[in-house]
């Protein structure tokens, strides 16, 4: 009677088991198993949330960027040249809304870089549609891009050199409430983001932007702590970069009331600013306090 219930036991499942991988494939792109690739690429991903035991789920679905091909890579993990990016930053995000560079060595990818997309309000990316359009800025040998006459963009994954100039770049991005537009102008001129695009004859316009994780990069540490006298209070400033600068000390006095609601995905942010020490708001990507 025992070994009777075993076998039920272990026959429910492993029908649990191919049920949850059926579902996973089913209704999605063919999947492929890895294989070595010789150089980085650009692969956007999806977690792989079926319900099983380690190694068959639980890791990562790739769609390789530039390629016109639907197959799914399925890998095991995703591991980092240098642990520099908290996993529940990009692990669980939603479908695509992460884009990786990195080598697949066996049945893992190992990355170099990872980028999150800004969420846009009713407004997801179709993967299919944009697969071929993604781009980065080239930064100059001289610096960052916002101070020349012309930026130079490539596609990403090209089979071939496929660089070209603009002489400006757009970003819907900007109408985010609240968000700070000078980071991302920094994120876009700097390289340190990923986008698709929209050409006309006179103009180019991110639409999809994927900014570099971690943000802020660098920052320098505060090694002294700062100590107002007088019943006055710090103030800051931030720089394009997302650092703060200390701005003096200052008397607190009255506030305006006006206090910004975010969209969703996104979770209000401040810090304490001149004349008076009032929060300067803005609204940024929930996923960067994660």
């Amino acid at each position: 009677m025992k070994l009777i219930f075993s076998l039920i036991i272990l026959i429910a499942t492993i029908a649990m088991i191919v049920s949850g991988t059926t579902t996973a494939t089913s209704s999605t792109s063919p999947v492929t198993s890895p294989s070595k690739s010789t150089k980085e690429l650009y692969y956007a991903i999806r977690t792989d949330v079926r319900k099983c035991a380690a190694p068959m789920c639980g890791g990562y679905f790739l769609r390789e960027i530039g390629s016109n091909n639907k197959t799914e890579i399925y890998v095991k993990a995703l591991n980092q040249v240098s642990s520099t990016v908290s996993e529940s930053q990009y692990k669980n995000a939603p479908n695509f809304n992460v884009v990786v560079k990195g080598q697949i060595t066996d049945d893992n990818i190992i990355v170099s870089e990872i980028f999150r997309l800004l969420p846009k309000i009713n407004n997801s990316i179709n993967i299919d549609k944009e697969i071929d359009n993604f781009y980065t800025t080239i930064v100059p040998s001289t610096g960052n891009n916002e101070n020349t006459t012309t930026i130079e963009i490539q596609k990403l994954n090209s089979k071939k050199p496929s660089t070209e100039k603009v002489k400006s770049i757009k970003n819907s991005n900007d109408d985010i409430f609240f968000i700070p537009t000078d980071w991302l102008s920094y994120k876009v001129y700097s390289g340190q983001s990923v986008f698709t695009i929209t050409k006309n004859k006179t103009s180019t316009t991110i639409d999809y932007m994927f900014i570099s994780l971690p943000d802020p990069k660098f920052c320098p540490k505060i090694l002294i702590p700062i100590l107002c006298k007088n019943e006055t209070v710090p103030t800051y400033t931030s720089t394009a970069m997302r650092c703060l600068k200390f701005a003096g000390c200052v008397h607190p006095g009255p506030c305006p009331f006006m206090i910004p609601v975010c969209q969703d995905g996104y979770t209000k942010s401040s810090y304490p600013s001149q004349p008076n020490a009032c929060p300067h708001y803005s609204c940024l990507p929930s996923f960067l306090t994660q």
